[in-house]
C-alpha cells in the first residue's frame, strides 16, 4: 500500500470517509445508517478495497466487523476510528487474515463538517503489526494529520485526555454561562456570546505558549482575595467545581495563600444558590405560636379613667 490506498470501503460515513474521497481515493463501498437500502447486496465490493474503514459508533464496531469478516482476506487493512477502543473488536477480521488497526482523529467533528476539518489535527494510531501501523501512519500524513502511536494499555487514558480537552471544555463553559446569567440576568445566547471570546482567546494562546505561560486570572496573579470573593459569590455546586479547577491552576502557578483559602469555607452565601447547596441562605426560624389568652410582650395598655 502506498501513502493512500487505491480503493477503500467506508462503513459508517463521517469526515474521515469524506477526506478519503476528497483526496481522490476510489470508494468501492460507502454506507451509513441513513442509507441502508440495498447495501447488503453490495458487500461483495469489500473484496476490492485495500482499506476497510469502520466509522460507526463504538458499540457497533465489533458486530459490524463480524458481519463483514467473511468477505475480508489477506492483504486488506481493517481499521476503526474509535478513540477508546483497542483492536480487540476487530479480532474477527484478524482471524480472517487481514491486518487491523485504528486511526482516531483528535478533532471535534460536528455534524456537517467538511473534510478539511481533519487537516492539521493529530491522529491516534494503532496496528496489529508493524506494517499496519506504517500504513496508517502514511494514511494520516497523506490526509494532513500528524500520527501519534497509542498502545492498547494506554488507550483509555489517551481517550480520557481527549475528552477532557474537548467535551470537558464545553461542560465547563456551560457552567460559566449559568453563573454569568445569575450575575447579569442575560439570556443564554447573550451570555454565551459574551464569554465565548474569553474561551477562544485562552485556548488560542496555547498555540504559542505553554499552559503556565497562558494562564490568566487570579491564580496567575497570586490573588487570594479575589479567589475568596469568587468562592463566596458562587453557589455550592459551582464552588466545588471552581475549587477543583483552581487546584489544577495552582499546579501551574503555586500560591500558598490561595491554597490556604481553599481549605476554608466560603465567607458568605450566594442568595441565588440552589436550595440545599452549601452556600444557600439560611431561612429565619418561624415565629413561635403564642398561647391563647396571653398578651404579646410590650408596654401594657393604659387604663381608661
Amino acid at each position: 500500500m502506498t501513502a493512500l490506498p487505491r480503493a477503500a470501503a467506508v462503513l459508517g460515513g463521517g469526515a474521515l470517509g469524506q477526506a478519503l474521497r476528497a483526496a481522490g481515493v476510489h470508494i468501492a463501498l460507502a454506507w451509513n445508517r441513513t442509507e441502508q437500502r440495498g447495501w447488503r447486496t453490495e458487500l461483495e465490493q469489500l473484496r476490492d478495497a485495500e482499506l476497510v474503514l469502520l466509522t460507526v459508533s463504538d458499540p457497533a464496531v465489533e458486530p459490524l466487523c463480524r458481519q463483514v469478516a467473511g468477505l475480508i482476506g489477506r492483504g486488506q487493512l481493517v481499521a476503526h476510528c474509535a478513540g477508546a477502543l483497542t483492536l480487540d473488536p476487530l479480532r474477527s477480521a484478524l482471524e480472517a487474515g487481514a491486518r487491523t488497526g485504528s486511526l482516531h482523529p483528535l478533532r471535534a467533528i460536528p455534524r456537517g463538517s467538511t473534510p478539511g476539518i481533519l487537516r492539521d489535527a493529530a491522529a491516534g494510531i494503532a496496528g496489529s503489526d508493524g506494517i499496519a501501523r506504517e500504513q496508517l501512519h502514511q494514511l494520516a500524513r497523506a490526509l494532513g494529520m500528524s500520527p501519534i502511536p497509542v498502545s492498547a494499555e494506554a488507550r483509555a487514558l489517551y481517550h480520557a485526555a481527549a475528552v477532557l480537552a474537548a467535551a470537558g471544555q464545553v461542560a465547563i463553559f456551560s457552567r460559566a454561562v449559568k453563573a454569568f446569567q445569575m450575575a447579569t440576568g442575560a439570556p443564554e445566547p447573550i451570555a454565551r456570546a459574551a464569554l465565548l471570546p474569553l474561551s477562544q482567546g485562552a485556548l488560542s494562546s496555547l498555540e504559542r505558549l505553554t499552559p503556565d505561560e497562558a494562564l490568566t486570572g487570579p491564580v496567575a496573579r497570586g490573588d487570594a482575595e479575589t479567589v475568596s470573593a469568587h468562592r463566596a459569590a458562587l453557589p455550592g455546586d459551582l464552588v466545588r467545581l471552581y475549587d477543583e479547577l483552581t487546584r489544577a491552576a495552582l499546579e501551574l502557578k503555586p500560591s500558598a495563600a490561595i491554597e490556604a483559602s481553599l481549605r476554608t469555607r466560603p465567607a458568605a452565601a450566594n442568595p441565588k444558590a440552589a436550595p440545599g447547596s452549601r452556600s444557600s441562605p439560611r431561612r429565619p426560624p418561624p415565629p413561635r405560636a403564642r398561647p391563647p389568652g396571653r398578651r404579646p410582650p410590650g408596654p401594657a395598655p393604659r387604663r381608661k379613667r
